[in-house]
């Protein structure tokens, strides 16, 4: 694969086709954080593509500081917030229910682990956040600090706190998990 400082000067010169290669090396892992916040694979794939579309809109301020992954994220992140204020304030917006064989599959896809995912779902959001950001997506504590906009110090803290939490829940130790 090309390297990214090189694709995304040609996209700034406007090559389509680096520009694609660039969607198509991203848009699964932004699709699948979307999806396992909203559980709803029509609101991800809008959501993806409006990340997308926020990204080739502002590709020209994008500036090679670290790693573009981490700029991507924090697009989607801050985008991922924006939907969920407009969609508190629009009460009349309502989730499209998928089957749950469907969600069940697309969501094997994504992860193995279905104990996980319930465990994960029941600790707090900000420490659910950092671990999946860290452990699913590879980011460093730096990372997703900057995405996050939170210190660094406070992202090792939600994970550590987080990981026992998720300890506990496993372990059938719910009381303490949550």
């Amino acid at each position: 694969m090309v390297d990214e400082i090189t694709l995304i000067d040609r996209i700034k010169h406007g090559d389509r086709r680096a520009l694609d290669t660039l969607i198509k090396t991203y848009y699964q892992s932004v699709f699948a954080y979307f999806y396992y916040h909203t559980r709803n694979r029509e609101t991800s794939m809008d959501l993806t593509q409006e990340v997308f579309v926020k990204v080739v809109a502002s590709i020209e301020t994008y500036e090679n500081k670290g790693r573009f992954r981490s700029w991507l994220f924090t697009i989607a992140v801050n985008h991922l917030r924006n939907h969920w204020k407009y969609q508190s304030t629009h009460q009349e917006y309502q989730f499209e229910e998928e089957s749950e064989e469907d969600a069940i599959s697309d969501w094997e896809n994504i992860t193995e682990s279905t104990n996980l995912l319930n465990a994960l779902s029941q600790i707090p959001a900000d420490q659910r956040d950092c671990i999946v950001l860290k452990y699913y997506y590879g980011f460093t504590s730096k990372e997703i600090a900057e995405i996050l906009k939170v210190k660094e110090t406070t992202v090792k803290a939600r994970i550590r706190y987080g990981l026992s939490k998720l300890g506990n829940l496993l372990r059938g130790d719910e009381e303490n998990g949550a």
